[in-house]
């Protein structure tokens, strides 16, 4: 029978492993580590055990990458070849590290058993180093796992299997990402054993101060915001001694600023300005957080279900990612949402189009008619939108000449309708290109204010030919 045993070595040398895993070692024969710098590891070659290890592969490899994938692998391969293998880890193999998770999600495949001897885990040991209370928050994290890491943590976070210089050069350099230089990074050596011994580093120093393996490097919380931290900060505007303001503040009330907040995240893109982006974005969350906050308080609904409900619909409405489905191509991408989309709205018909009534006129005209392109019904190029344009101009025109006010707006919303199915021919956003119109006429009036305010006459006093050349001074300067 195919088997193997993973082995948790605890923290320290051979007196700390449990009488499990004694009896593993002295029955089996086939022994890896995943590395060979353990106490354990290099006690046992001494005594004459045939000791395989794999820190080769973090020296080979410019990352991190498939490594832990690899070791699974070479093991799932030794146990085809010699039926049961014994595979050591330092600390408790079910916590912090990622070549277990490998194997025990690839043996299945291959046909191989799986047993766990476990060991003293890391953490006490640690805490005990460190003298410090972990038990507010503490993320555990395998090194091979550190491409998983978005951001700096709120929390300590442990670094396991840091075991060489070369290894620390790479942690550090990811790590960089996320923390400043000057982050602190405790190394603790040897904890659990006698002789541990820890020393604190600037992150940007780290790899100078490795000295061989059982290394355990503790990053505290980084000191910047999270996003529970807003979480909290709202509510505490909307408790009882909180902001007056806030707390009169009602989903009806805010609507105007959730609109004007998504308008000003667009615009700081169309300047490509990222400072601008990145504050609008902060305000813009801020109205979902705020919105979110007033539910709770009224037991409608909770941020996390707001954040529950998002995350499933992108895992049903992505099949061809989180699935089995084979699709490929943008349009075919667009076309599975849509029917996704149409089931979970329960609408029976694929030909019916929905949209929201809540969307600005402009937009809603877009999406409409986009669907019904998608259906079948358009023109089969720009020319016929053109075209229709030009008609509903002229529509417009004589409905303008008979003085019939109903018949000017009913025709101006037609106009208003095909100048935005030219758009979708154009691959333009109306909405978008209406923004962009309003800034520009803004810049340049506001160029024909200041000539104005420099000669100290009123507005009045002007022609229209007089302020139509100030208008052509600012478009020649590129307002």
């Amino acid at each position: 029978m195919k088997k193997i045993v993973v082995v948790g070595l605890g923290p320290g040398g051979m007196g700390q492993l449990t009488a499990a895993a004694r009896s593993a070692f002295q029955k089996g024969r086939s022994l890896y580590f995943r590395t060979g710098s353990h106490a354990v590891a290099r006690r046992l070659r001494r005594l004459g055990f045939p000791v395989r290890a794999f820190d080769h592969l973090f020296l080979q490899r410019r990352s991190f990458e498939g490594i832990g994938r690899t070791i699974a692998l070479r093991l799932l391969g030794a146990a085809e070849r010699k039926q049961t293998v014994i595979y050591a880890v330092p600390g408790h193999p079910a916590v912090g590290d990622a070549t277990v998770k490998q194997i025990f999600r690839l043996a299945p495949r291959y046909g191989v058993a799986l047993q766990m001897i476990p060991g003293i885990g890391l953490l006490e040991p640690v805490q005990a180093a460190l003298q410090i209370d972990l038990s507010r928050g503490v993320k555990i994290m395998d090194i091979l796992e550190l491409a998983s890491l978005q951001e700096p943590l709120r929390t300590h976070l442990l670094l396991t299997h840091v075991s060489s210089r070369c290894v620390a050069l790479r942690v550090k350099e990811r790590l960089l990402q996320f923390y400043q230089p000057s982050h602190p990074v405790k190394i603790i050596r040897f904890a659990g054993r006698r002789g541990a011994w820890v020393h604190t580093v600037a992150l940007d120093k780290l790899e100078r101060s490795i000295f061989g393996g059982g290394i355990i490097l503790c990053l505290p919380p980084a000191v910047d915001y999270g996003f529970d931290d807003l979480v909290e900060i709202m509510a505490r505007l909307r408790s009882k001694g909180g902001c007056p303001w806030d707390r009169e503040q009602t989903h009806r009330s805010l609507r105007q600023y959730l609109v004007e907040e998504a308008y000003e995240v667009v615009a700081a893109i169309d300047r490509n300005d990222d400072l601008a982006l990145q504050e609008e974005l902060g305000d813009l969350l801020l109205q979902i957080v705020f919105h979110s906050q007033i539910a709770r308080e009224e037991g409608r609904f909770t941020l996390q279900q707001v954040i529950d409900g998002i995350a499933a619909k992108l895992v049903r409405r992505h099949p061809h990612v989180f699935g089995s489905e084979n699709i490929t191509g943008v349009p075919q991408v667009l076309d599975r949402w849509e029917q996704i989309k149409g089931k979970e709205k329960g609408i029976d018909s694929p030909y019916q189009i929905t949209v929201d009534p809540a969307l600005p006129a402009l937009l809603r005209a877009f999406k409409i008619q986009k669907r019904a392109a998608d259906l079948g019904f358009d023109w089969p190029t720009a020319d016929g939108a053109l075209a229709k344009l030009n008609e509903e101009a002229l529509e417009l025109a004589d409905a303008y000449r008979d003085g019939l006010p109903g018949k000017i707006e009913e025709e101006y919303g037609d106009y208003l309708f095909a100048a935005v199915n030219v758009a979708r021919f154009l691959r333009v956003n109306p909405e978008m290109a209406l923004g962009k119109a309003i800034r520009k006429f803004l810049s340049r009036f506001h160029y024909i204010v200041e000539q104005m305010e420099q000669k100290g006459k009123p507005f009045l006093d002007y022609s229209l030919e007089e302020l139509d050349q100030w208008w052509e001074e600012a478009k020649s300067k590129g307002k």
